[in-house]
């Protein structure tokens, strides 16, 4: 019985600790099951608070702007405030960093989406492995976001268009210039303007990058001028220029010829050049011409000037047919002071003008009123030589040397001893004119026949002094031919027959006979 009782409370001993061991095991799995399970308790009440908050997880960043633990409405306030409300940006001129304008992110057309940007942020932990973002968001990992941007370009593009018209440096055209007698050129030069389309573009493709430093680059193109170069119309206007203006004048009482080409500086300032076409022509009036003639006629001298022009429009158009202008140098009228002991006759005689040219100057004037001290009114030389002067034969004749030549072209084609007026009935000194011909003249007065004679002067009107061959008198007999080379004329020049019919037929009308002592 006892060994009996001994034995069943050996049993129930072991029993009773098998017992204690069961629960301790029990309560060690339950612990370890608890801190097992209790992480994810926290994870999932960590979730279900920012669930039922709303509010974005630790760690959440918008670019560098930490927005963890807020709530949209926080985040969204956040984000509009420093990205839209505050945000200045620089344009900065690519030409030169020192010009530099300053606006707003919005006004250049950048705009942060305040809800999309929050949204994002909070979307984060909130996606398909919640669990994990919050594991990771509680270890203190960051995660960044960029904001939602958009780019309006319609409003950029007004800025930009404002900022060009100020910003626009015009090109300038090639010009061209006339100084100092001459015609030049002024290169054109480029001009630049803001390149609205490469700046838009900088703006677009570097949007993000903008806002986030606060500039953006303005970008330039050249403006090429429409005319670089005008070199070629200088061409033209040298071309137009080397025309020659010619004319030329021929003094019949000093055997002179002058010849003038108009000046270059001179065309030169007549060039016009159309500013359209940029046709180059000489444009000059005819008081331009005038001008010109007039420093012509100032070289010849003041008791001068130019006569037989044609007029200034004519003048012009014969320019333009490319021909040159003739024209004759004719002598002033002059005056002369009466010396003491002078008479009429001796003053015809030393200015080579017969007398009564000098009475009909000076009207009322005779032989019996001069007196010493007048002032007389002397007519011009050319008055002797009423025909176009023939300028390439000229006829000289030498009283003292009793010696006649003959020229042509400006040389000596003939010699011819001479006979001129006796001191009574002298001939006149002077410069005349071939006027007449006549085969074979009468003089009634003397009763004798002048074979081919030519009249170079009126001594009085109607009485006509000449050359002519030696005469023959209504009887038959021919005078004076054995005094050939001495003076023996009433006044007329004498030669020998044969030399006077060879005059006769080269002299023609308007040929000059210069006669001097």
């Amino acid at each position: 019985m006892q060994k009996y009782t001994s034995l069943s409370q050996q049993e129930a001993s072991s029993r009773k600790n098998k017992h204690r061991q069961t629960h301790r095991g029990t309560i060690w799995l339950s612990l370890g099951a608890f801190l097992i399970i209790l992480p994810l308790v926290l994870i999932c009440s960590v979730i279900v608070y920012f669930q039922v908050l709303r509010l974005n997880l630790p760690g959440v960043m918008v670019y560098g702007q930490d927005v963890g633990l807020k709530s949209q409405e926080e985040t969204i306030t956040l984000i509009d405030e420093l990205w839209n409300q505050d945000r200045q940006m620089m344009l900065v001129s690519s030409e030169n960093p020192n010009t530099t304008f300053l606006f707003s992110s919005k006004d250049l057309g950048y705009w942060v989406d305040p809800a999309a940007t929050a949204k994002a942020a909070y979307d984060i932990g909130r996606g398909a492995d919640p669990l994990l973002d919050v594991k990771n968001a509680l270890r203190g990992e960051k995660r960044v976001i960029l904001p939602v941007l958009y780019f309006d370009e319609s409003a950029a593009i007004e800025i930009l268009e404002a900022l060009a018209k100020g910003m626009t440096i015009p090109a300038k055209d090639a010009e061209l210039i006339y100084q100092n007698d001459s015609w030049g050129t002024i290169p054109g030069v480029s001009g630049q303007t803001l390149d609205i389309d490469a700046t838009l573009n900088f703006l677009r493709v570097n949007a993000f990058l903008n806002l986030t430093t606060q500039s953006a680059t303005l970008e330039y193109k050249s403006i090429s001028p429409e005319i670089s170069d005008l070199n070629s119309v200088l061409d033209d206007i040298d071309a137009v220029v080397s025309q020659e203006f010619t004319a030329s004048a021929y003094d019949p009482i000093t055997d002179e010829h002058f010849s003038w080409v108009v000046p270059l500086e001179q065309k030169r300032s007549w060039v016009t050049v159309n500013p359209d076409t940029y046709e180059v022509q000489l444009s000059y009036k005819p008081k331009d011409v005038e001008s010109v003639f007039k420093a012509w006629e100032r070289e010849l001298g003041d008791e001068r000037f130019l006569s037989n022009i044609p007029n200034w429009n004519t003048i012009i158009t014969i320019w333009q047919e490319d021909q040159n202008i003739h024209a004759t140098v004719h002598h002033s009228p002059t005056t002369y002071l009466v010396d003491p002991g002078e008479s009429l006759w001796s003053i015809s005689l030393k200015l080579g003008i017969p007398m009564w040219y000098i009475m009909d100057a000076n009207p009322g004037l005779t032989t019996d009123n001069l007196k010493t001290g007048m002032n007389l009114a002397i007519p011009s030389k050319n008055i002797l030589l009423p025909l176009p002067a023939v300028p390439n034969k000229r006829i000289k004749i030498d009283i003292n040397e009793q010696q006649m030549q003959v020229f042509e072209n400006g040389k000596i084609i003939d010699t011819y001893p001479v006979s001129t007026g006796v001191s009574d009935s002298p001939t006149m000194a002077g410069t005349f004119q071939i006027q007449t011909h006549e085969i074979n003249a009468y003089a009634s007065n003397w009763d004798l026949y002048m074979p081919h004679f030519m009249g170079i002067y009126e001594a009085w009107p109607d009485f006509m002094n000449g050359i002519h061959g030696l005469p023959l008198l209504s009887n038959g007999h021919r005078l004076w031919a054995s005094t050939l080379g001495t003076p023996a004329s009433y006044g007329c020049i004498i030669l020998d027959l044969k030399a006077a019919e060879d005059l006769y037929n080269w002299a023609d009308a308007g040929v000059v006979v210069e006669i001097h002592n």
